[in-house]
């Protein structure tokens, strides 16, 4: 795929085999969902072009003919004078909420119905009016919360007007599928990705070291650390009533890393494919576990999505009430409302619910508590050396919701970890924990920028011999048994 897309000439051919590979791709898994993607991408670009148009007053009126008149237009490909009509805010938000209201249908749908319809039968069979709502056998397309999300942020961007619309369908097909972060992100912006498809690539400016050494690591990640420990998090996440306080945390502290390693392995490997083809992914992991504060976690953590909802959910929240005398129990009001929501995006369970809303809680208590403490500048080095502790030990115990089958295991977890308080006898095979202790020093090693550039100043010959050795020495210690990526399931 790579060596043709660079023996092409053309830069419109090579986005167009772009293109192509990026829906063979997404129909290798299912291509009955090519469909539904495709549908997606034609209202968000013909939503956008409405959505540029210029804005009239209210009060104009449309002449009498003009609609049908529009239509012609648009059918005969009179674009330019089709754009240059006005419309009215009434209908540009007409425009703006049939986008809304498609892309959030379709992953309500596919991700929720069963969720909404399950709970909906339990609270009125709690009321007493007991009623069996049907549930349905649904495949979630692989992908969806992600393209939903860049589809809607593009008209949010136009609508808003800090951002021009693509003419050109074919880019912001691309722009949608490009399919090394189809799947699993990152969450890309228009705003970022559009203007790269304008200029041509040369292989010149690609840092192919760089973006090897990225895959390498990416790989390693999700092959070497995640599959491993994937195991044991699924043996004692299945009945965690039976095992010891010891096994509890061990589980715990397994799935923390391997979430992290399978899910920022992903991205890594997205950002390097993407390197290798001539185009910028934005990062979305800044090493999460390294962080002093929640807050500072959430900066780090998936950082795609963490902005995707601070500008568009919690901003605009923030923005329609700030007027309002209350406004600092808004502020919290809102904090906590996005990150419940992120918890659904994650999953359609109650346990996910509760996850997003520890980490809502989390962060209102660390913004109250950070402006108590901010005339003690004493205590500063104080709280940034026990704060990385202190975090990552409430990451562990949020994210058990995260991970656990249901609420009531979660919380039958919680009570082992944080309570150390647990029935069980049994315990894990603990011959993997010695894992951790080279995990913690590679990572901070490579935190503290130690490993950083070194492969571009070595002569080619050595950095293939090098590579080559590494890529070798780490299929000793792949998985016997691959393990899908974790985020493919959100």
């Amino acid at each position: 795929m790579f060596c043709i897309y660079w023996a092409l000439r053309k830069h419109n051919h090579r986005k167009f085999w772009l293109l192509v590979c990026s829906y063979s791709f997404y129909g290798a898994w299912d291509w009955r969902f090519l469909s539904l993607l495709l549908l997606s991408t034609a209202i968000g670009y013909f939503a956008g072009l409405m959505l540029s148009k210029p804005q009239e007053q209210d009060s104009q009126l449309v002449e009498k003919g003009e609609t049908k008149n529009r239509w012609i237009k648009l059918f005969s490909g009179d674009w330019d004078t089709l754009l240059a009509k006005p419309l009215n805010q009434k209908q540009r938000q007409a425009w703006l909420a049939l986008c809304l209201v498609w892309n959030l249908g379709i992953l309500g749908f596919f991700k929720y119905y069963n969720f909404f319809a399950d709970s909906a039968s339990n609270l009125l069979t709690f009321l007493g009016l007991p009623v069996n709502l049907t549930t349905l056998e649904i495949i979630l397309p692989v992908g969806i919360s992600f393209y939903t999300f860049q589809i809607l942020s593009y008209c949010f961007d136009i609508y808003l007007g800090k951002l021009k619309t693509t003419r050109n369908f074919g880019d912001f097909a691309l722009f949608v599928a490009f399919f090394p972060q189809l799947v699993a992100g990152p969450i890309v912006r228009a705003s970022s990705f559009l203007p790269q498809l304008l200029t041509p690539k040369t292989i010149n400016e690609v840092d192919i070291r760089g973006c090897l050494m990225l895959f390498f690591v990416g790989y390693f990640k999700k092959a070497c650390i995640a599959d491993n420990l994937s195991p044991l998090a699924d043996q004692y996440f299945a009945n965690p009533e039976i095992y010891t306080v010891l096994s509890c945390w061990f589980a715990v502290i397994a799935f923390v890393i391997q979430v992290y390693c399978d899910f920022s392995g992903y991205s890594d490997m997205a950002i390097a494919c993407a390197g290798l083809l001539g185009y910028k992914l934005p990062l979305n992991f800044n090493f999460p576990y390294f962080a002093s504060n929640i807050t500072d976690f959430w900066q780090r953590w998936h950082i795609t999505l963490y902005n995707w909802l601070r500008d568009y959910v919690y901003f605009p929240l923030m923005i329609k009430f700030r007027k309002n005398q209350y406004i600092e129990l808004l502020a919290y009001g809102n904090i906590l409302i996005t990150m419940l929501l992120s918890g659904l995006w994650h999953g359609a369970a109650w346990h996910f619910v509760v996850w997003g809303g520890l980490n809502g809680i989390a962060l209102i208590f660390h913004k109250q508590w950070s402006m108590w403490i901010a005339p003690y500048k004493q205590l500063l080095p104080l709280r940034n050396i026990l704060g990385i502790p202190l975090t990552f030990y409430w990451v562990c115990a949020s994210t058990i919701f995260l991970r656990s089958n249901d609420l009531a295991s979660g919380l039958q977890v919680e009570k082992s970890f944080v309570f150390l308080n647990s029935s069980g006898s049994q315990n894990l095979d603990l011959q993997m924990a010695w894992i951790f202790i080279p995990l913690i020093i590679m990572h901070w090693a490579n935190y503290k920028g130690w490993f950083r550039d070194w492969w571009e100043k070595i002569p080619q010959w050595s950095f293939a011999v090098f590579y080559g050795v590494l890529v070798s020495t780490i299929l000793r210690f792949i998985a016997i048994s691959p393990q899908p990526f974790v985020y493919f399931q959100f």
